[in-house]
């Protein structure tokens, strides 16, 4: 008597891998990233530039000083579009050579941004492993928001005070989204897990990142309004970043620390995605695209729409739930989620019913 063999079952994760492979959208776009690093230079320098001719204006007309606040979230805008660009280096989505990738992951995060990019690459690799999932995805324990209510009943003071309010607060306290991310740069590379020369090198090019901006405001309009424009461009940098990332997870089910999930259905359920356009898929750093993203996150940018595309098919025919939504309408579910989870005194964590159905039983 012969025995049969079977072919084993593919996962959904190998079945849509299989399509995009064969598309060839897993391969580097290294031309699209050397061109818009170029032209975001061109971008700065004219920035620069600009600035120089408002300083000579503003010594005469103090309304001048406006257009150079309007120049300085410009630059903010410009820095966030470099810490897009890092973070892609970090997925090495740029180029085949790793060291190639987290060279100038390094120098666009630590230079441009002006954040460390070793504390962001650990950081990011352990939300991109478990993300939305409590106790294990770092993006759902940040200081001032509370993402269950147990983190809620945790904090103490103005943390508290403002983890109670923090949806009508959302939009506000993602101006503070730089501040945030530099402190926890600085405190990252006390860490002793890299080496102490490249520890030192990245901070020495935050220092000249944060450092000269400050210096060239004092030359051209004065070491107060120095300080003013410094924090504004602070303020427009963390925005956006903020606000690209946000709508991303935030808001969508969170993952019980004991469930088990497979890839696929981790990273799709977890993760919204934003209706995209030719702007937001710039201004958002392709970030819009997050179920493609974690899905394939050594995607180069340019690939990610087209993946979509196959992305939503696939889950249509095997009546798979995929978020996808307006940006307004994300940041409305945002804010909802954190007044929920702000102003109950439950302890719902809101997880996915999905989620819940895998968790393990004894």
């Amino acid at each position: 008597m012969s025995a049969t063999l079977t072919a084993p079952q593919l996962t959904n994760f190998h079945r849509i891998l299989t399509q995009v492979r064969d598309a060839g959208l897993l391969a580097k776009k290294p031309s699209f990233y050397m061109i818009r690093l170029a032209v975001l230079s061109v971008v700065a320098v004219g920035f620069w530039v600009l600035g120089g001719f408002i300083a000579s204006l503003s010594s005469q007309n103090q309304l001048w000083m406006i257009a150079a606040f309007v120049l300085v979230g410009g630059l903010g805008i410009v820095s966030a579009q470099y810490g897009f660009i890092a973070h892609e280096a970090s997925h090495r989505q740029i180029f085949h050579n790793n060291k190639l990738n987290d060279w100038t992951g390094l120098f666009l995060a630590n230079l441009f941004a002006g954040l460390s990019y070793g504390f962001w690459l650990r950081k990011h690799n352990k939300h991109h492993q478990r993300p939305n999932q409590i106790g294990q995805d770092p993006d759902i324990a940040i200081r001032v928001l509370s993402f269950t209510t147990e983190s809620k009943e945790s904090k103490k003071g103005i943390e508290r005070w403002l983890s109670d309010r923090q949806g009508y607060f959302f939009p506000l306290l993602l101006l503070f989204t730089g501040f945030d991310l530099l402190l926890d740069s600085f405190a990252g590379l006390g860490r002793k897990d890299r080496k102490l020369s490249i520890r030192l090198l990245e901070f020495s090019l935050m220092m000249i990142r944060q450092l000269a901006p400050y210096v060239v405001f004092a030359i051209m309009f004065g070491p107060f309004w120095a300080v003013a424009l410094w924090f504004t461009m602070m303020m427009t940098f963390g925005f956006f970043m903020g606000a690209a990332f946000a709508p991303n997870h935030k808001g969508m089910p969170l993952v019980a620390e004991d469930s088990k999930l497979d890839f696929f259905s981790r990273q799709v359920l977890t993760s919204r995605n934003v209706k995209g356009s030719w702007l937001k898929d710039n201004l958002m750093g392709g970030l819009n695209y997050q179920v493609e993203h974690h899905l394939f996150p050594s995607m180069a940018r340019p690939n990610l729409k087209k993946t979509h595309d196959l992305v939503v098919k696939f889950c249509e025919e095997n009546n798979i739930t995929l978020v996808e939504m307006g940006l307004a309408k994300s940041y409305m579910a945002i804010m909802q989620h954190l007044n929920k989870v702000g102003l109950s005194n439950n302890a719902d964590p809101f997880v996915c019913p999905m989620v819940a159905e895998l968790r393990p039983r004894n």
